[in-house]
């Protein structure tokens, strides 16, 4: 790295440093009136928006991938990030550079005058720039919370995904699955193409999708995987591809996630040769999702933080036990419900290696040790993430595995030297 560019960094820290990270301040007025002064209100380019509890990166992932097979050059935006800034904001699959990223800030600055904006919100809105002075074909903006009052709900999407809808953010979404719902339906958009990535949608997804005109399209209902063997097929109206190869992601769930992908691009107009599909799968990637380390002892890395993601990490390792122990490097942020879910994983983790994340959002160290010792057989407790993790690892033999998780946060503590 060169002294300009390690100054640019520099700089870029600094003005992240400035910004509020954990102020959520919901809310589409002040941002409207920003993009107008940026002349971002209507922009040209298709956008698609995806929102869910869970699979959004995996689905911005396998969209991406799937347009790279149309020549098409995409600007993407995603969240949180785990080792740097830039990770949010990408052009053509290339992150963000430090100078675009300070010069697209140092823009809004100009035109917002006394409007007080998030960090998320600033994200957004470089995203936005970047992405139009790069001249972009497409743009996938990921859902940063919710979806009627997100920051990337404040322009139009061309067609919208809601990945799933589970119990997640109850303090800003709602306590039950059809309050979450109705927040994720606001990204709706009228005779605009929704798609649903679960079987059995809310009501209220139902509901809103029929209120706004929107066309709504079901995961089972209107488009089907079959999964066989390593192989699976796809269904969707006069749309079918036949024996593709299951993609390397781990998780008989991504298929949902790719198949929605997919979906979605269709009813957009855009027309894949089977070769083109797989070629897709086969360079499918996104870290963290049962994100493969080393192999001996087996490191995983995973950001699961809720219960239905959970539930999916249980399954896969019920589903392919290990022949020695199971060791976990957990900790986790402290609005995470985690007494409805901790207890799924006792019966496949022999033992917790357990510590405080350094963010502020963190759960307390007695908060989380009391809920270990309500629900698990075995923990131990060390003062970082590192000596959790140095210490699963130097008990760990070569039949063992580790698996890493719990947040994005937990990621980035313990691999920051590694930047996996």
């Amino acid at each position: 790295m060169t002294i300009q560019n390690l100054e640019q960094k520099s700089l870029l820290n600094q003005r992240l440093n400035e910004l509020n990270q954990y102020k959520i301040d919901l809310g589409l007025d002040r941002l409207k009136l920003v993009l107008q002064r940026l002349k971002l209100s209507d922009i040209n380019q298709t956008i698609i928006t995806v929102g869910g509890t869970n699979g959004k990166g995996s689905t911005v992932a396998a969209l991406s991938s799937l347009l790279k097979t149309q020549s098409k050059k995409l600007g993407v935006f995603t969240s949180p990030h785990i080792f740097n800034f830039n990770e949010r904001i990408h052009v053509n699959g290339k992150e963000a550079s430090d100078k675009e990223i300070l010069k697209a800030f140092d823009l809004i600055d100009e035109v917002k005058q006394n409007i007080n904006l998030s960090y998320f919100e600033y994200a957004f809105l470089a995203a936005l720039l970047i992405f139009v002075e790069n001249d972009v074909d497409v743009i996938i903006l990921e859902v940063g919370l919710g979806g009627r009052l997100d920051a990337t709900n404040a322009v139009d999407a061309d067609v919208a995904v809601i990945t799933t809808v589970d119990i997640d953010h109850i303090e800003w979404l709602g306590d039950d699955i059809e309050k979450i719902g109705k927040e994720k339906a606001g990204i709706m958009r009228s005779q605009k193409p929704i798609v649903f990535g679960d079987s059995n949608a809310p009501k209220s997804i139902i509901a809103h999708a029929q209120n706004v005109a929107a066309k709504l399209i079901q995961y089972n209902l209107d488009y089907q995987v079959s999964n066989d063997d390593n192989q699976f097929t796809f269904n969707y109206g006069a749309h079918q591809f036949i024996d593709l190869n299951s993609p390397a992601l781990k998780g008989d769930w991504q298929l949902n996630n790719f198949s929605t992908a997919l979906t979605a691009l269709l009813e957009l107009g855009y027309a894949f040769k089977s070769s083109e599909v797989q070629h897709s799968i086969d360079h499918w990637n996104v870290k963290g999702r049962l994100q493969t380390i080393q192999t001996s002892p087996l490191v995983l890395a995973d950001v699961a933080h809720n219960k239905q993601a959970i539930s999916h990490l249980v399954d896969w390792l019920r589903a392919n036990p290990c022949s020695g122990k199971t060791r976990a490097v957990f900790s986790v942020l402290g609005d995470k419900q985690l007494d409805s879910w901790l207890g799924l994983l006792n019966d496949v983790v022999d033992h917790w290696f357990v510590f405080q994340l350094l963010s502020e959002r963190g759960i307390e160290l007695n908060s989380l040790k009391s809920a270990l010792a309500d629900h698990v057989k075995l923990f131990s407790v060390f003062e970082s993430a590192e000596m959790s993790y140095q210490a699963a690892l130097k008990c760990s033999l070569p039949e063992d595995r580790v698996i890493v998780f719990g947040s994005f946060h937990v990621l980035e503590e313990v691999f920051w030297q590694q930047k996996i």
